[in-house]
C-alpha cells in the first residue's frame, strides 16, 4: 500500500510539474477579460485548462468563480452549487499542482457547507472524496506511508453519501478509493462491507468505468483468497477495460494495475514478469521525462534487489534514484519561483476579492442601520404626528367646551343684568350687624351685578373692601361672607375666574385685542403675575394661553408673530 500510494503522490506531482512549466504565470493577464464570464463558461473553461496540462489559467477560472459566492447577491442554488464544484476543482489544484494543503483544505471545507446547504449529495460525496485525499497524503508523509483512520473514515462517507446521491459516476469514483485502501492488507478488513456494498449495487453495465473498478475489486478479493493467477487475469481484464474522463485519467488507471500486477508477481516468485513490468514503466516514463516516477520505480528495484540480498544490483538503482530525485528538486527549485510568484498573484486578488466582500457587506450592515433607523425615527415621528394630532383634537375639544361655558355664562350674565335692573334704584344700605336671609339675597345680586359689570374687577388694584364699597355695604365681611356661600371660593379665587372668562373672551376677540401678547391680555384683565395667569387659566380651561389662542382662529403671519411673542407658557 505504502509503495501504491507513493506512486500515485509521484505521478501527480508529476502531472503538477509539466502542467505548470507548460502553463507559466502570463495566464493572470486574462484575469480582467475572463472575471465577468458566467460561471458555467469558466467551469468549462478551467476543465479544458485542466486537461492541456495548464494549472495556472485553469486555477484563474475557478478562483473567480469561487470568489463570487463572497461576493455575489444573487447566490441561487444553481449558483452555489457551480461555486461549490469551483472550490472542490480548485481543491484538487492545490493538492497536486500547487501543493498547498492548507488553502486546498480552505476551500473544500467551504465547498462541503455549500453542499450540505444546498442539499446536493453527489457534490458533497466529491467534496468528502477530495478532502480524504488531503488525508490520504498527509498520512503518507507523516505516518511513513500508512493510512490513518480519518482517511478511511472519510473516504467511506465519500463513498455513502454517493450511494445517497445515486450516482452511477460517484459511486463508482468513491468505490474506486476503497480499493486503493483495501490493497493495503491491514485495512482490508475495514471497508469490505462497503466494497462487498459496492459490487451489489446495480449500475448499467454501459459504463465501462464501472467494469474497470469491479474488476480491480474482484481482484482484490482474489488475492486476499490466495487465488494469485485468478487476480493476475481480472487486473488484464481491467487494463482491457480502463476508462477515465481523459488520456491523462486513463494513463493513471493504467499504471495503478501495472504496479498492483508488479507487486503481486513479485509475491507469486515470478521475478523475470515482474521486473519486465517494472522495467516497461521505466522506459515509457523515460521517454516522457517523468523524473518523478522514474525515482519511484528505481527505488522499488532497489528494494526488490535489497530483498533478493542482492547488495550490488540494489545499491546500483538506488543511486539511479538518488539522481532522479535530485533532477526532480533541482527542477522543482526552478518552478517554485514561477509557482509562488502567480499564486503570490492569486491571494492577491483573491484579498481583494474578500476585502470588496467585506466592504459590501460592511455598506449593506450600514444601509440596513440607516434603513432600519430611518424606519425607527419615521414611526416616532408618526406617532408623535398621531400624539400632536390627538394633543390637537383635545385642545379643540377643550376650546369648544369652553366656547359653550362663555356661551352661557354671557346667558347668565344677560338674565342677571334684567334681574338688577328690576331693583330699587336706591337700594337700602345695609346699616345692622346682622343681615337677614332676604337681605343677603338682594346682596348676593347687587354682588354679582358688579361683577358683571363693573371693569374695576379688571384692575390689578381691586380689592374686597373695593367692592364692599360699590355694592354700598359696611363691612366687607358680608361680601365675603356672601362669596362663601354662593361660590365656595374666596374673593380672590371668585375674581380669578371673572378675570380668566374675560381673558378668553379678549383672545376670541381678535378685532379689538388681537395686537396684544397673551402676556399683554393677562396684564389687561388684572394678573400682575404671568405665571399665577398661566396657572389659573390652565386650571379653568384645562389649555395654556398660547394654546387656546391657537385654537381661537386659524393663525395669520401677524398671528404668528404674537405667539412667538407670548414666548412659552409658564406652568
Amino acid at each position: 500500500m505504502k509503495r501504491c500510494v507513493r506512486h500515485i503522490v509521484l505521478w501527480l506531482l508529476l502531472v503538477a510539474w509539466l502542467g505548470a512549466a507548460a502553463d507559466g504565470t502570463g495566464r493572470l493577464k486574462n484575469y480582467d477579460i475572463w472575471k465577468d464570464l458566467p460561471s458555467k463558461t469558466l467551469i468549462q473553461m478551467s476543465r479544458g485548462f485542466y486537461e492541456g496540462d495548464k494549472p495556472d489559467s485553469a486555477l484563474l477560472c475557478l478562483s473567480i468563480v469561487a470568489n463570487r459566492y463572497y461576493t455575489s447577491s444573487n447566490n441561487n442554488s444553481d449558483e452555489l452549487q457551480r461555486e461549490a464544484a469551483a472550490m472542490n476543482m480548485l481543491g484538487i489544484l492545490y493538492t497536486y499542482y500547487f501543493v498547498d494543503y492548507n488553502k486546498a483544505h480552505q476551500v473544500l471545507l467551504q465547498a462541503q457547507k455549500i453542499a450540505k446547504a444546498t442539499g446536493n449529495q453527489e457534490l458533497l460525496a466529491a467534496t468528502y472524496n477530495n478532502l480524504a485525499n488531503i488525508h490520504w497524503i498527509d498520512s503518507f508523509y507523516s505516518n511513513d506511508g500508512q493510512l490513518d483512520h480519518q482517511t478511511i473514515e472519510t473516504h467511506q462517507k465519500a463513498f455513502e453519501t454517493a450511494l445517497a446521491s445515486g450516482s452511477p459516476k460517484s459511486i463508482i469514483l468513491t468505490a474506486s478509493n476503497l480499493v486503493k485502501i483495501a490493497e493495503d492488507t491491514t485495512h482490508t478488513a475495514l471497508v469490505r462491507d462497503d466494497l462487498n456494498q459496492f459490487m451489489r449495487y446495480q449500475i448499467p453495465d454501459s459504463l465501462r468505468q464501472y467494469e474497470y473498478v469491479k474488476n480491480i475489486c474482484r481482484a482484490l478479493f482474489e488475492r486476499d483468497r490466495g487465488n494469485f493467477e485468478v487476480a493476475i487475469a481480472l487486473y488484464d481484464k481491467a487494463l482491457a477495460e480502463v476508462h477515465g474522463e481523459n488520456a491523462k485519467d486513463q494513463e493513471i488507471h493504467r499504471t495503478d494495475i501495472l504496479v498492483s500486477k508488479f507487486y503481486l508477481l513479485v509475491k507469486m516468485g515470478q521475478d523475470h514478469a515482474a521486473l519486465d513490468i517494472i522495467n516497461r514503466l521505466i522506459d515509457r516514463s523515460k521517454a516522457t521525462g517523468d523524473h518523478h516516477l522514474l525515482y519511484f520505480y528505481y527505488k522499488n528495484l532497489s528494494e526488490f534487489y535489497y530483498d533478493k540480498r542482492d547488495s550490488v544490483m540494489g545499491d546500483r538503482y538506488e543511486f539511479q534514484a538518488l539522481r532522479e530525485k535530485d533532477i526532480v528538486l533541482n527542477k522543482s527549485k526552478l518552478l517554485d519561483a514561477e509557482k509562488a510568484e502567480f499564486l503570490f498573484q492569486i491571494d492577491e486578488i483573491n484579498a481583494e476579492v474578500q476585502e470588496l466582500a467585506t466592504r459590501q457587506r460592511l455598506t449593506k450592515t450600514i444601509a440596513w442601520t440607516v434603513a432600519a433607523f430611518t424606519l425607527i425615527v419615521l414611526v416616532l415621528l408618526y406617532l408623535l404626528w398621531r400624539r400632536y394630532r390627538q394633543v390637537q383634537e383635545n385642545h379643540r375639544r377643550l376650546y369648544e367646551n369652553n366656547l359653550a361655558l362663555l356661551a352661557v355664562d354671557d346667558e347668565r350674565r344677560r338674565l342677571l343684568l334684567e334681574y338688577a335692573a328690576k331693583l330699587d334704584a336706591e337700594p337700602a344700605k345695609y346699616q345692622s350687624h346682622q343681615m337677614e336671609e332676604g337681605e343677603l339675597s338682594d346682596l348676593l345680586h347687587r354682588i354679582l351685578y358688579v361683577m358683571e359689570t363693573c371693569n374695576e374687577i379688571y384692575d390689578n388694584e381691586f380689592s374686597l373692601e373695593r367692592l364692599a364699597e360699590l355694592v354700598e355695604v359696611r363691612s366687607s365681611k358680608y361680601v365675603s361672607q356672601v362669596l362663601n356661600e354662593h361660590y365656595h371660593q374666596s374673593f380672590t379665587s371668585v375674581v380669578n375666574d371673572y378675570r380668566i372668562r374675560e381673558a378668553c373672551r379678549r383672545i376670541n376677540d381678535r378685532e379689538h385685542y388681537g395686537h396684544l401678547t397673551v402676556e399683554g391680555i393677562a396684564q389687561s384683565v388684572g394678573f400682575k403675575s404671568y405665571p399665577n395667569f398661566v396657572n389659573n387659566f390652565k386650571k379653568f380651561t384645562g389649555l395654556t394661553p398660547s394654546a387656546y389662542r391657537k385654537q381661537s382662529k386659524p393663525q395669520s403671519p401677524a398671528d404668528d408673530a404674537l405667539s412667538h411673542a407670548d414666548g412659552a407658557d409658564v406652568i
